[in-house]
């Protein structure tokens, strides 16, 4: 077997295709017809994409909520409260009449870290006791619980503090004031 001349073509000088590689006008068209198709699929993929946020989320801009703070960390000690049954209002009373709670000392957390339920919990609970005995009149100490409202982690991350302490009956509503003196 002889090698192949020089100057002759065979099929490994020409493309895989078998055709002569394109020169010239020919190759032009070629990369503009690859270019167009590129963009065809980038457009029909960008299409795709936006029909399906559109038709799975709606083009709605960020939800942004807005802390409103609680009314009852606005109480003081000595108002006496009735809650609405859902628990979400407070309506400061005379304390003559029938009342929920009668407010017997606000005080605040410490800290810049939001401290958790349970630590929450703990240090309102801790403080609470500690008001409690020198507000209540001695007299009026049974049938009486304590409670207290402390600020949430959302209420703690818009600079909330307060931790209001109160002063319940056991069962049914108080009537007049429990405080020392009051």
């Amino acid at each position: 077997m002889s090698s192949p001349a020089r100057g002759t073509r065979t099929p490994a000088d020409e493309g895989s295709s078998g055709l002569p590689p394109a020169t010239g006008p020919r190759r032009h068209r070629r990369i503009a017809t690859v270019g167009l198709i590129a963009v065809g699929v980038c457009v029909v993929l960008g299409a795709a994409a936006g029909i399906t946020a559109w038709l799975t989320h709606g083009f709605r801009g960020q939800l942004v909520v807005h802390y409103r703070q609680a009314a009852v960390f606005s109480l003081r000690t000595g108002d006496c409260v009735d809650l609405t049954p859902n628990g979400t209002e407070v309506r400061v009373v005379p304390c003559a009449r029938s009342h929920d709670a009668e407010v017997l000392g606000t005080f605040h957390l410490s800290g810049t870290e939001w401290p958790g339920t349970a630590a929450g919990q703990q240090r309102a609970a801790s403080g609470c006791a500690g008001l409690l005995t020198g507000y209540l009149n001695p007299q009026l100490a049974t049938n009486l619980a304590q409670s207290y409202v402390y600020p949430g982690q959302q209420a703690w991350d818009t600079g909330e503090r307060s931790v209001v302490c109160e002063v319940r009956a056991t069962s049914g509503q108080l009537t007049g004031s429990v405080r020392s003196g009051g």
